[in-house]
C-alpha cells in the first residue's frame, strides 16, 4: 500500500440512546382496540408518535399502512375522550 496518512485513534465509545420513543401497547395483554382504550392521554400521544415514527422508517407500503391506521385510530380516541371531557364539563 502506498503512503497513506493514518489519524491515530484514541479509545472511542458509542453510546445508544435506543428508540426515541415506546409503543405504551408493549406487553399488554388483549385485543388491540381494549389495549387502546386502557391507554391514558399521555400514553395515547406516545403511541400516535411511536407509530407515526415507525411509519417513517417503513419500507413497504402496507407496513406504512398499518403505521398510520394505529396512529389515526389513537387521534380520533383521543379527540373522542377530550370531546366527552368538555362536554362532561359543560353540562355542569
Amino acid at each position: 500500500m502506498g503512503g497513506v496518512d493514518r489519524i491515530e485513534a484514541g479509545v472511542t465509545w458509542v453510546t445508544d440512546d435506543g428508540p426515541t420513543t415506546l409503543d405504551p401497547l408493549e406487553g399488554r395483554p388483549g385485543m388491540f382496540v381494549e389495549a387502546c382504550a386502557s391507554l391514558t392521554e399521555a400514553e395515547l400521544e406516545e403511541l400516535c408518535r411511536h407509530w407515526e415514527e415507525r411509519a417513517d422508517l417503513a419500507v413497504r407500503d402496507i407496513d406504512r399502512w398499518w403505521c398510520w391506521t394505529v396512529v389515526r385510530f389513537g387521534r380520533r380516541l383521543l379527540l373522542a375522550r377530550r370531546e366527552e371531557r368538555e362536554r362532561l364539563l359543560r353540562w355542569f
